[in-house]
């Protein structure tokens, strides 16, 4: 087998618009492992909340969580690699963020694979009921919990309108160029220190699996993808990728609704096709 290790973003890749995962995939990523090949799940998401999911594809390797800055062992739950966001920085993006105002901003922060969340409102609540996870409210400035808290948090996120949103990684990359600003969603900006992303974590795991990079397939469809799909031997962007995302792979897929990843697992490693 050429390929020998897919690595998956899951939200808007293998995960449909309606929020399930199609047979179809299910069916390839099985065939695909019985074969002989490594499939990872790769995503910004808690471990807690991409669980469930690798359980229902019949996964229970490795997962790579927060958008590289953690690889978790899915039989164990145990946390195999991790790398922390440096706090004062976290702090001083959280501050930035805080005067930007909440009507237009949402800031969250994750620390020991939970959401934390100044307060409720409708943006966070829909943000986890997509994620179907639970989240903290710290009822201070997220800035100040950082600061007091004794655990190390791994990432950022900013909730905010898409047509928003692409200013905002413009501006704040040139404001803190020590911080990777990126969009996982055109509602969702995340922020994680720079040099941590998903292909340092296909990377790590190539070297565990004693494989070579060129040997791996990279599928997503959001920004914060595009350092894997760089990495890989073969970078894919899903249909529905936005426009950088196409633009950084090797070859376009269909779509997350119509079993891109299914498509794509038959076409490059098991040659066959998708039974319609």
């Amino acid at each position: 087998m050429k390929y020998k290790a897919i690595f998956c973003d899951f939200d808007g890749t293998i995960y449909r618009d309606d929020h399930t995962i199609s047979q179809v995939n299910k069916d390839a990523i099985r065939s695909y492992v019985e074969a002989g090949g490594k499939f990872v799940v790769s995503t910004g998401r808690l471990f807690s909340a991409i669980y469930p999911k690798v359980v229902e594809l019949g996964l229970d390797k490795e997962v790579i969580v927060y958008q590289g800055a953690g690889i978790y062992d899915i039989s164990s739950k145990q946390q195999i690699f991790g790398q922390f966001f440096d706090r004062e920085s976290a702090v001083k993006v959280l501050e930035y963020v805080e005067a930007m105002g909440s009507d237009n901003y949402v800031p969250l922060v994750y620390i020991n694979d939970v959401c934390h969340a100044q307060s409720k409102n409708e943006y966070v609540e829909e943000f986890v009921r997509i994620c179907n996870i639970g989240y903290k409210t710290t009822d201070i400035p997220l800035s100040e919990y950082v600061r007091a808290c004794k655990d190390k948090p791994v990432k950022v996120l900013v909730l905010m309108q898409s047509e928003l949103s692409e200013a905002f990684v413009e501006q704040g990359a040139k404001k803190f160029p020590e911080l990777a600003f990126m969009r996982s969603h055109p509602l969702v900006v995340e922020i994680i220190t720079k040099g941590i992303n998903k292909g340092l974590a296909i990377g790590w795991l190539c070297e565990k699996y004693g494989i070579t990079t060129d040997e791996a397939i990279a599928i997503g469809d959001s920004e914060n993808d595009i350092a894997m799909i760089k990495t890989a031997g073969l970078g894919v962007a899903m249909g529905n990728a936005m426009p950088k995302v196409k633009l950084a792979a090797d070859h376009i897929a269909d779509t997350n609704d119509n079993d891109g990843v299914a498509k794509i697992i038959y076409k490059f490693c098991l040659n066959g096709e998708v039974d319609e």
